[in-house]
């Protein structure tokens, strides 16, 4: 098992607790932690990084085994996997869930001079060169945010909830709106919460190139920053192109109905590097964390149903709902067809986040936390909109 993010991490616990005996089960990760990665905005934007991870060792038991290591090379021919430290490790079967890496369309500049929040190491750049711009006296540092969906929308209102007065923050967006995939209405309502915060909204200004001062737009203009964060997008992570696997889209593994590779039936790919088709729509599903986790779950059921002589079942993907944070106060979301704002979608979402760690082994207590959180929260972002100026409630769109 490669990786122990939201895909890698719910397939190796559903084996280690379902495991036949005489097989060995093996988790390599170049993390000491799980981290929720849909929480790495709040990280960045300076909260505890205790509040979004949990320790591996924690959950790992017997039959599982836990290998700290950073996987630099695989070898589908010999069933090897290559980690830096530790030499070759052989395998019968493989789950390939390292998770994606940014895809910056070949813009000039922007790997050089951009970070992004993508994974715990980036984050932390983040988070450092935000704390530093905030301790400079009399100066008010700009924050540019490329990438107008939910990490770049989730990152910009925890930033100007965090430093009020001591960031400015910039959303820059392609496409003709944020938060494609939403529904119009709960779009309007996300962007009226947004500029009450103060942050600045431009859509429909491709970038063109970088540098370390500033942004040039496709229409000629240009923009200066202090910070430069890129979430545009991301890709399949590129040892599966290394090791010749067949790619889809952007460049993640083309995987099968029971998600295998089709290139390799002994490697399962889950998780953002996977390309998997929905038959609903005839595309390729998101790489998000419900997605990773039922990804997971499915693998998982297939490798044991696989090992004990049953036919694999063909994965299919539900979406359950899609739900924004806009500051630790606030919050947009669609469950099926109905459209949610403040108090309600908050609720949903914290919930949502508890019990993943509460299924993964984080205990009762997250899960709780995150529950007792949404309405203190909700109330206390309504005290502080009283206090800044008379704010009328938005009401849910329809849906």
């Amino acid at each position: 098992m490669l990786g122990a993010g939201y895909a890698g991490l719910t397939c190796f616990l559903e084996l280690q607790d379902r495991l036949p005996q005489g097989h060995q089960l093996v988790l390599v990760s170049r993390d000491r932690f799980h981290w929720f990665t849909t929480e790495l905005h709040t990280y960045a934007a300076g909260h505890e990084a205790d509040a979004v991870r949990i320790p591996l060792k924690r959950l790992v038991a017997p039959p599982g085994r836990l290998i700290i290591d950073h996987v630099s090379g695989l070898h589908p021919a010999q069933r090897q996997v290559e980690l830096k430290l530790s030499g070759s490790l052989e395998y019968d079967l493989l789950v390939f869930a390292l998770g994606s890496e940014p895809e910056y369309f070949g813009l000039p500049g922007i790997p050089e001079h951009a970070l992004t929040i993508g994974s715990p190491h980036a984050a932390r750049e983040v988070r450092e060169r935000v704390l530093a711009l905030t301790d400079r006296d009399n100066y008010t540092g700009h924050v540019l945010i490329v990438g107008g969906g939910l990490t770049g929308v989730e990152l910009a209102a925890e930033l100007a909830d965090e430093y009020p007065r001591k960031l400015r923050v910039t959303l820059l967006e392609a496409a003709p709106e944020i938060m494609g995939g939403f529904h119009p209405d709960l779009v309007k309502v996300a962007r009226q919460i947004l500029e009450r915060k103060g942050i600045r909204i431009i859509t429909g200004s491709p970038i063109v190139t970088a540098d370390q001062y500033q942004v040039a737009l496709k229409d000629g203009g240009e923009i200066a920053y202090d910070l430069l964060v890129w979430a545009g997008g991301v890709r399949g992570h590129s040892l599966l192109a290394e090791a010749g696997l067949e790619l889809g889209g952007r460049g993640r593994a083309r995987v099968d109905e029971f998600l295998r590779s089709v290139s390799d039936d002994r490697i399962y790919v889950i998780g953002d590097s996977a390309s998997f088709i929905n038959a609903a729509s005839g595309r390729e599903i998101p790489p998000t964390g419900q997605a990773a986790v039922q990804m997971g779950r499915a693998a998982a059921d297939n490798i044991l149903r696989r090992l004990t002589g049953r036919p694999e079942r063909p994965f299919v993907f539900r979406m359950r709902g899609q739900f924004a944070s806009l500051g630790p106060h606030e919050g947009v979301g669609m469950l099926g067809q109905e459209g949610l704002v403040g108090l309600p979608a908050m609720t949903i979402k914290h919930f949502i986040e508890g019990l993943h760690a509460w299924e993964v082994g984080g205990g009762v207590m997250p899960l709780v936390r995150k529950l007792l959180a949404a309405p203190v929260n909700y109330l206390r972002g309504r005290r502080l909109r009283a206090r800044r100026r008379p704010y009328r409630e938005l009401r849910e769109p329809s849906p």
